[in-house]
């Protein structure tokens, strides 16, 4: 799908975010044969990356995440997404290195906290030439609201689960049914969408199924009723 990709000719930057679970070695190079191919625009990554990556001297983004003391942690700020007013802080180590298979590259670690353990750190890998740490961490964040989106899709809507597989058909279908589910209950529980107050797709389900039980509740009230009036 990234391969046949095609960008809109206003387009100066393709920026590809994704988890550790998409960067593979073909992806990244895909990137980079499109990045040299494009004479338009610039192709780059923000990926998560898994920690068996290593470095051309051999050590391993493991061995780095693990070994790196809290003192060379700095502290950063990058606001939500959508901005709420508040912001998220974070602790990041900021490093250029040479990774195998793929080149020079900009990592940043990212923990919420100086002194949390090197388990619960992030590690990020860009081949964007001078991005600053904060530039990092803003568009990698940009991805969380596809996650929110499909999490929505999954499991707000009540519809079970996707039917996942290599058949390109069956998976547009599937998602293209959700879409429209959701687009449908949008639209029917448009009046709890106020401006400038947050909602979510799993409120709105809720509120429908109060509505669709509450009415057929009140319609066999109402039969029933009416059914004692004629006996009477």
């Amino acid at each position: 799908m990234l391969g046949n990709f095609k960008s809109p000719s206003w387009t100066r930057a393709v920026i590809v975010l994704a988890d550790a679970g998409f960067a593979s070695k073909e992806n990244l190079k895909l990137i980079q044969r499109r990045n040299k191919s494009d004479h338009k625009r610039l192709w780059g990554f923000v990926f998560s990356m898994a920690r068996t990556w290593k470095m051309q001297n051999g050590k391993s983004l493991k061995n780095l995440v693990k070994h790196t003391p809290s003192s060379y942690y700095k502290r950063t700020w990058i606001p939500r997404f959508p901005d709420n007013g508040t912001r998220k802080t974070f602790w990041t180590f900021t490093k250029s290195a040479c990774l195998r298979h793929i080149g020079d590259v900009t990592i940043v670690i990212s923990k919420k906290g100086r002194n949390v353990g090197p388990k619960k750190a992030k590690v990020l890998v860009t081949n964007l030439p001078d991005v600053t740490t904060r530039q990092v961490l803003l568009m990698y964040q940009r991805r969380w609201s596809i996650e929110i989106l499909f999490k929505e899709l999954k499991t707000g809507l009540g519809m079970g689960q996707h039917q996942v597989t290599v058949n390109i058909d069956r998976i547009e279908k599937s998602l293209g049914i959700a879409i429209i589910s959701y687009l449908v209950l949008v639209r029917a529980r448009s009046k709890d969408i106020k401006p400038g107050k947050s909602w979510s797709i799993f409120q709105l389900k809720n509120n429908f199924s109060m509505d669709v039980v509450r009415n057929q509740v009140e319609h066999n009230w109402e039969l029933r009723t009416n059914e004692l009036l004629k006996a009477a």
